[in-house]
């Protein structure tokens, strides 16, 4: 099979973004979009060492768990699994986690079915945009821009911005376009763009602000495009940060700091967290974060240590827990891989609670945890196949 040849399959799988994938002469072949239980036609596009990439020209047979796609910018490469039934998209999420803990940990487990929380659409606090000729636009499958006037991930006070900013002019100035809002109905824009800000921009975007009612207003220079945002964010106008309130706790969100873009679902992931721990027991948690698992977890804990890489993160963490009146809790910013063996010479841990990057766990986090011997470790994982290694 080479580049340019057309071939019939089955789509039998999905890779980890939800694409559709199958085999053809004995090959797996990854494709540009279909569901469970298709048979297509394919075009091979490229040929990697272990796997074919392929664009689908035409569906021989559509899957029976089909269902009509609610969106309207059918190529946006944005989301994954919009045409295909909820009940079977949740059990094959199930499915994902049992085949990577079976396949590649070798541990025979039960995996319970997927907890839902909220609505499947409507729920994003947090989108980017790319600005091109002063529309608001996502990249589509093919790496075309398409221009977005009503995202239905987002929120409807995102949206409402999102229209109202098409179009301005002074959006010639900026390449990228962050909305974020809370269910408080705050909302925050950021700007983003390769040159510093001119006068023009900043008078342009804050008079916007006012007319659209965005509580907080920032501008960050960027010239790497590995990243949305620059390292530098300057406050324009209005508030300097936004607020969201998960699981009973209040969380200052300013700039470009890491917020769970679903709110009901971190909710859901915080309970299962806390109700498997008992009260009374000191509590180690790596990959902390500005502490959305640290703060539920204080409540019962006897005491917790709070590990997470980034300084601005770890000052923040602080702060909020002092304006939440948590006592029981200490900071330690540093890599998990450098401040874990610290804390298994230094700290009785009877709780290990982690939720790492999809990388996963670093070497040197597994060796001093097995040294700590906790009677519990909680893993939250965004990646279920470094879960299993």
């Amino acid at each position: 099979m080479e580049v340019f040849d057309k071939v019939r399959l089955a789509i039998t799988d999905y890779d980890y973004r939800g694409r559709g994938m199958g085999k053809a002469d004995g090959a797996v072949v990854f494709l540009d979009g279909g569901e469970i239980g298709d048979v297509v036609d394919v075009t091979i596009v490229k040929k990697k060492k272990r796997f074919f990439e392929g664009e689908i020209l035409s569906y021989e047979k559509k899957s029976p768990y089909r269902v009509k796609n609610p969106c309207p910018y059918t190529n946006c490469n944005g989301c994954a699994f919009l045409s295909l039934d909820r009940k079977e998209e949740l059990n094959w999420k199930r499915r994902r986690v049992a085949d990577a803990l079976s396949r590649i940990g070798d541990v025979a487990v039960a995996v319970d079915p997927v907890t839902t929380r909220g609505e499947s659409t409507g729920y994003r606090n947090h989108m980017q945009f790319h600005v091109k000729d002063r529309k608001l636009t996502l990249y589509g499958k093919g790496g075309e821009v398409i221009s977005i006037k009503r995202c239905l991930m987002q929120t409807e006070k995102a949206n409402a911005i999102l229209a109202a900013m098409q179009g301005e002019k002074w959006l010639d100035e900026v390449a990228l376009v962050g909305i974020r809002t809370t269910r408080r109905g705050e909302s925050m824009v950021i700007l983003s763009g390769p040159k510093d800000m001119k006068d023009n921009l900043l008078h342009g975007a804050v008079a916007f602000a006012v007319e659209a009612g965005v509580d907080s207003l920032y501008y960050t220079k960027n010239t790497n495009p590995r990243f949305h945002y620059g390292r530098k964010m300057e406050h324009l106008y209005g508030k300097k940060e936004i607020t969201e309130t998960l699981a009973g706790y209040d969380y200052g969100i300013f700039g470009s700091n890491f917020f769970q873009v679903n709110p009901m679902g971190a909710e859901a992931i915080i309970e299962n967290v806390v109700s498997a721990v008992m009260p009374g027991k000191n509590v180690v948690e790596l990959y902390a974060g500005i502490g959305t698992i640290t703060l539920p977890l204080s409540e019962l804990a006897e005491a917790v240590v709070a590990n997470e890489y980034a300084e601005a993160s770890v000052d923040y963490a602080r702060k909020t827990a002092e304006k939440n009146g948590v006592e029981n809790v200490r900071y330690i910013a540093g890599p998990a891989e450098k401040i874990m063996p610290r804390i298994a010479e230094e700290e009785k841990v009877d709780v290990l609670v982690v939720d790492p990057p999809r990388a996963g766990l670093d070497p040197m986090v597994v060796e001093s945890t097995i040294e700590a011997n906790p009677e519990t470790m909680i893993y939250v994982s965004c990646n279920p196949s470094t879960l299993a290694r």
